[in-house]
């Protein structure tokens, strides 16, 4: 089920809305609740542009999180690759509990097996009967997204003939012409933002795993830097 926009140009009525969202939301329960681009709907509110209607709305919403009478009856998913610019009310514990960081594969092994997902998805599973290509390949595009890998998939069944089986040749070609659309320093921004919020060291890369915090702290505030006012955010 998806939630529709409740927002109503009448006074009132956008706070009516949510209590029966809210209250539907209730009854459905045990139920999993999922926000995305959660900073959108919980980053800083103005006053001046709604009356207020925003923040009040944010306000019942996170006072709807902390009730304890839904305590394993509503779970709230929340996704976001800016948590800098979340309220910082809305991570607290009692809120959002745990913080799970997520981040490109870091590995071969982490992209070959996206690629081979993909693979069957898009009907290349013969592909798989290659594994030196598709290692050659996860190679190539470590430090990918899912979405660029997907693209590269999605570039190789363009290469061939309506009908015809995309080889391993066409594949590793595919991985050569694409040109991933990539803002390393705001990559690293957001990576860094992902371990500065997690909840255990253990879900972290090596690579920031044995980071302390003072490390962190400078790492990322030079990453903010380097990214200019575009990381401008709530903290």
């Amino acid at each position: 089920m998806v939630l529709k926009n409740f927002r109503s140009k009448w006074v009132g009525s956008t706070e009516s809305n949510l209590e029966k969202v809210l209250t539907m939301v209730k009854a459905m329960g045990p139920i999993i609740l999922i926000i995305d681009e959660g900073d959108r709907s919980f980053g800083s509110q103005s006053e001046d542009s709604d009356g207020g209607t925003s923040s009040r709305v944010v306000a019942r919403i996170k006072e709807f999180m902390s009730d304890t009478d839904n305590r394993g009856t509503v779970l709230f998913v929340l996704m976001t690759n800016r948590h800098d610019k979340l309220d910082t009310d809305i991570k607290r514990a009692g809120r959002l509990d745990i913080k799970i960081p997520l981040f490109y594969p870091a590995d071969t092994s982490e992209v070959l097996a996206i690629l081979r997902s993909l693979l069957a998805r898009y009907t290349l599973a013969d592909l798989a009967g290659h594994p030196d290509a598709l290692t050659t390949a996860a190679q190539r595009m470590i430090g990918y997204s899912n979405a660029d890998i997907e693209a590269v998939v999605l570039l190789a069944k363009t290469m061939v003939g309506e009908g015809e089986a995309v080889s391993a040749d066409v594949l590793v070609h595919a991985v050569g012409d694409y040109l991933p659309s990539r803002d390393t320093a705001m990559i690293e921004y957001m990576n860094l933002l992902a371990v500065f919020e997690a909840s255990r060291r253990q879900w972290l890369p090596t690579v920031y795993r044995d980071l302390s915090p003072e490390m962190l702290t400078a790492q990322l505030a030079d990453a903010r830097r380097r990214c200019g006012a575009r990381a401008g955010g709530g903290g």
